[in-house]
């Protein structure tokens, strides 16, 4: 299975310390198509993915759930290398294929990590399914751990959570102390590891891999069909390598680094953030191309730009500085919004080409009236509502992230955040101390994971799998998806979509919404060279309607639907 590291011991089997695990059973809670730039391409369509494929349905109990889709669990093992390994549930989620013949499940995920595949198809179910022709049920699973999956809790219960997590954010800001910053980190990592002990080891994306392949026998299919965006791509890549002659159709769109994700996380933020600074600066040229009336950050008055041509970014980044040591206040509240919320939300934007009218609102507020309240909108739309008593689960990608990667190089904080300055002077000072900071709080995540993969990538396959890259993504940067190509050598097919923003889907264009209906519904994969190019320009123009009937909103409700960070 290449290099899969396993690690079995007395006190970390489940079965063994008696741990009870709840069933939870309660479902909760992206793509887009002009003339190809390649010919003919490869047909895969038979007998690989035979029509008309039946379920094992008695390994499922569907009920009627959110109106139009099916939910449903799957008892699965905490150990597969455990026979006596305690069990937990998956929640699951279905919308039935609308066309014949059915080609059976296509498992989603979202990304992260710590998505919710259940949240995606409840929130964009349709749009995927039309994509990919409505020959397939679209399946969404919760990855263990996360939201209906046995989800990791780090406190007795809401309210002890609130009371921890009042006032404490999970940003570094200027003039913070780091040591006091590392501190709330420390405590809440041990907080979590004491109150998950025996689950936290086997949360590895190589054991989401094996729940995966589970759910394929379940389903009684021979082949696993998965469309898997951003941190999505490496747990493709996972499977795709661990379960080499499982592998029908599968799709990852908006590739991660596999060789960085699972090695030094100083160098995954290094190697994911190379097109970030490029978003912001392509964010600017297009507004200032639009003019005032379609950008509110454009300003007629070129005697503005800071470099003779350019003034949107150099403004934002102007302004990012200053921030540093004079945060906004919220007019008729008595919130604040500090550098780093503003940070965050120029960083989000990078990620959806749709969002960029509406940020560019909220910083001229903020930077010609000295307003936050466009920030603050901003922030609030994006929190999700809770009761004030339920516990908020701002660890959902940690425990995958830390124990998949490593930071051998950086053993303590001094050393972490020399390597994250780095990374801000050398990649992107926008993001860099951003995913620094979050990220920080591997430095304390004392669990080894029970089973790793770290390749090799390059495993005979059953079939081709088809890889996308978008030139302008701030976060999955094309290299990686020419990388991946390299690595698989030979059983992988690499489509490069040009445009801005995270995935397919951060600026969809038609060509490429063919190029994937194309693979999941006839089978045929792109030659190899194949790319499209950008079809649409920031702030002007945008489709109405696809080639295949999806809308603009359709597609944008996809990307909003996706995890990151």
């Amino acid at each position: 299975m290449g290099n899969q590291e396993i690690y079995l011991s007395e006190n970390n089997s489940p079965a063994r310390s008696g741990r009870t695990v709840r069933a939870i059973t309660t479902a909760v809670l992206l793509t887009a198509a002009c003339g190809y730039f390649f010919g003919s391409g490869i047909d895969l369509s038979t007998p690989e993915v035979p029509g008309a494929i039946g379920y094992k349905e008695g390994n499922f109990t569907w009920t009627k759930c959110y109106d139009q889709y099916d939910c449903s669990t799957l008892e699965v093992p905490i150990d597969y290398h455990n026979p006596h390994s305690a069990k937990f549930n998956l929640s699951l989620i279905r919308m039935k294929a609308t066309e014949e013949p059915s080609y059976g499940p296509l498992f989603v995920n979202p990304g992260g990590p710590g998505g919710s595949g259940v949240s995606l198809v409840q929130l964009a179910g349709d749009v995927i399914s039309k994509s990919v022709g409505g020959h397939y049920d679209i399946i969404g699973f919760d990855p263990r751990g996360v939201a209906n999956s046995n989800p990791i809790r780090c406190f007795e219960d809401g309210t002890e959570s609130k009371f921890f997590l009042a006032n404490r954010g999970f940003y570094l800001n200027p003039g913070d102390n780091p040591a006091n910053f590392a501190i709330v980190l420390e405590a809440y990592s041990k907080q979590c590891i004491r109150k998950n002990p025996d689950f936290l080891p086997y949360v590895s994306t190589a054991f989401v891999a094996r729940d995966i392949d589970a759910l394929r026998d379940a389903f009684g299919q021979e082949l696993t069909n998965y469309w898997g965006f951003s941190y999505g791509t490496f747990l493709g890549a996972t499977y795709v390598n661990m379960f080499p002659d499982r592998v029908g159709r599968v799709l990852l769109d908006g590739v991660t680094d596999p060789t960085t994700f699972s090695g030094e996380i100083v160098d995954w933020i290094s190697t994911s953030l190379i097109h970030t600074e490029d978003g912001l600066d392509k964010f600017g040229t297009s507004c200032e191309e639009a003019g005032p009336e379609k950008c509110a950050l454009a300003h007629p008055d070129k005697a503005l730009a800071f470099d003779g041509e350019h003034y949107v970014a150099p403004t934002i980044r102007a302004f990012l500085k200053r921030m540093a040591y004079h945060p906004l206040l919220v007019e008729g509240s008595p919130d604040v919004i500090l550098q780093t919320d503003a940070a965050a939300l120029i960083f989000a934007a990078t990620y959806k080409v749709s969002d960029w009218p509406a940020v560019a609102e909220a910083f001229a507020q903020a930077i010609y009236k000295s307003e936050g309240n466009g920030f603050m909108k901003w922030k609030k739309e994006r929190q999700a509502e809770r009761c004030p008593l339920v516990e908020e689960y701002t660890l959902d990608a940690m425990p995958i992230l830390c124990i998949d990667g490593h930071h051998n190089d950086h053993l303590n904080l001094t050393s972490y955040l020399e390597g994250v300055d780095k990374a801000s002077k050398n990649v992107s000072p926008l993001a860099a101390p951003l995913w620094g900071s979050l990220f920080a709080q591997c430095l304390y995540w004392k669990v080894k994971a029970a089973e790793r993969f770290t390749g090799p990538w390059n495993h005979g396959l059953k079939n081709k799998i088809m890889l996308i890259g978008v030139t302008g993504d701030p976060v999955t940067p094309v290299e990686s998806a020419e990388k991946l190509e390299r690595l698989m050598d030979g059983n992988s097919v690499f489509h490069k979509h040009h445009g801005w923003g995270h995935c397919s889907t951060g600026q969809s264009s038609k060509c490429t919404t063919k190029v994937i209906h194309d693979y999941f519904a006839n089978g045929v994969l792109p030659e190899k060279g194949s790319e499209c190019p950008m079809e649409t320009v920031p702030f002007q123009t945008a489709f109405e309607t696809f080639d295949n009937g999806i809308s603009v909103d359709d597609y944008t409700r996809l990307a909003n639907a996706l995890k990151g960070f």
